[in-house]
């Protein structure tokens, strides 16, 4: 089924609309409300990698761009209440944005996201918030990860099949790509955002040729004359069969019969997918060199993930680049993104809990990034906390939130912050900060409140 935009705004949880119903029968829907977007980390002095950003502005405008009678059609069939169907067919974001650009480094407890508007437009926006935020910065953190384990090798993205969907596929393609990888296989990814795909072979494609003793050579022959003359990548896959007694060899004899060398404009070489990945590699590497294949290139894949790469560099593989599926496709839950209120009117709230994690800082928030030797820290503080102001001036600091949306204006020279292009560019030139925090070994808390959150929070707590 293709889905209207408006879905995506729709793409919602009961209780946001019954809340929003009562917020209307009780006239509190003009009640200007303060609504936080923070992260909860497993561990937590762990960082994350933001993304999604973009995405969360491109909804607030389907909604505002959406007309009436197409919002009217939908609602009418989910909603009860007339008066509330009537409400937000005619709504329009009305409130303000602010928070940290796309592919920024952040911590556990930062607002990284801060809607100010009117109740209910606040509210009916944190579930297809949350749902566009929590999978892509898991993407962009998890991908994150394992291009810093993989240190000089590349990592490419492979898991589209694994994917929960054509949306999610997108997004990944993009928060994968942003965080470092190097390229994706989704061809859909280069038709809208321009990111060139690329691929190798499968296994499929060898056996297709046959049980013969040659078949995998004429795979391989086959695959580079097809191929060659558009200077694509000549990837072999190794292990259809096996690797040392076949597979290498067979990719060989193809190279030469093919005058596919190191003088080849394009890259060259074989793909291992299963097998001693450590020591296999180091052989190819061997019979490669020997065979004058120096610049042939080796990429492993098979249950790739962060641990396996670090094991594998630490132990001295002979790879070029890694190839990941799953454990960025479907990453184990590290990180939940929450979607908590902070202000209502002119009062300070908190969520209060006998579970310290669960709680929530008070107040309008603003994320301030101190710099100290080749490493930085965040100071979390009230909007302009004049106190907390005087400290930062002392030391070598700057402001992580930008206002993206301010009384429903959009602020275009913060919003063109946010293109795939800068996102990617901003990440990278934070890599060498990220780098000391990776391979910390003991992990330094990175963040702290100021003294008028922590005075908010204190009273607020107090029964």
């Amino acid at each position: 089924m293709l889905m209207d935009k408006f879905f995506k705004f729709l793409n919602s949880d009961r209780y946001q609309y019954t809340e929003s119903e009562i917020y209307l029968k009780n006239n509190m829907e003009n009640q200007i409300a303060v609504f936080d977007i923070f992260l909860r980390t497993e561990k937590e002095k762990d960082y994350a990698i933001v993304y999604g950003i973009s995405d969360v502005l491109e909804l607030i405008d389907i909604l505002n761009s959406t007309s009436y009678e197409e919002k009217k059609k939908y609602l009418s069939k989910i909603l009860k209440n007339e008066d509330l169907t009537e409400y937000i067919a005619n709504m329009k974001f009305t409130g303000s944005v602010k928070g940290v650009r796309d592919g920024e480094t952040v911590f556990t407890d930062e607002p990284i996201l801060t809607i100010i508007a009117p109740l209910i437009q606040g509210k009916i926006l944190e579930t297809p918030i949350l749902n566009i935020l929590n999978y892509q910065i898991l993407t962009a953190t998890v991908t994150s990860k394992i291009t810093l384990a993989a240190k000089d090798k590349e990592v490419l993205f492979f898991g589209t099949r694994r994917v929960p969907g054509f949306e999610a596929s997108m997004a990944m393609t993009k928060a994968s790509y942003i965080a470092g990888c190097i390229s994706h296989s989704n061809i859909m990814g280069e038709y809208f955002y321009d990111l060139k795909s690329t691929g190798t072979m499968t296994h499929g494609y060898v056996q297709s040729f046959g049980t013969e003793k040659d078949s995998e050579y004429r795979a391989f022959d086959t695959f580079i004359k097809t191929c060659k003359d558009e200077k694509l990548p000549l990837i072999m896959l190794t292990d259809t069969y096996s690797v040392l007694k076949s597979g290498i060899h067979s990719a060989i004899r193809a190279f030469r019969d093919n005058n596919i060398n190191d003088d080849y404009e394009g890259i060259y070489g074989i793909r291992i997918d299963s097998g001693n990945l450590l020591n296999l590699s180091k052989k190819c590497r061997e019979i490669l060199d020997d065979e004058g294949f120096r610049k042939a290139k080796i990429i492993l894949t098979g249950g790739i993930d962060e641990g396996k790469i670090r094991r594998l560099m630490k132990q001295g593989v002979q790879a070029d680049m890694f190839g990941v599926g799953d454990a960025i496709a479907l990453p184990k839950k590290e990180i939940s993104t929450v979607y908590k209120m902070s202000r209502i009117e002119q009062t300070d709230v908190m969520k209060i809990s006998d579970d310290k994690g669960k709680m929530s800082y008070p107040g309008d928030k603003e994320i301030y990034r101190t710099y100290k030797n080749n490493n930085f820290f965040d100071v979390v503080t009230l909007k302009d906390e004049k106190e907390e102001m005087e400290i930062l001036k002392k030391e070598k600091y700057r402001k992580l939130t930008l206002d993206f949306i301010i009384d429903g204006e959009k602020i275009e020279e913060n919003i063109e912050l946010l293109g795939l292009t800068e996102t990617k560019r901003y990440y990278e030139n934070n890599v060498f900060y990220l780098k000391e925090i990776y391979n910390e070994t003991q992990k330094r808390k990175r963040i702290r409140f100021s003294k008028g959150i922590k005075k908010l929070k204190e009273e607020l707590t107090k029964f």
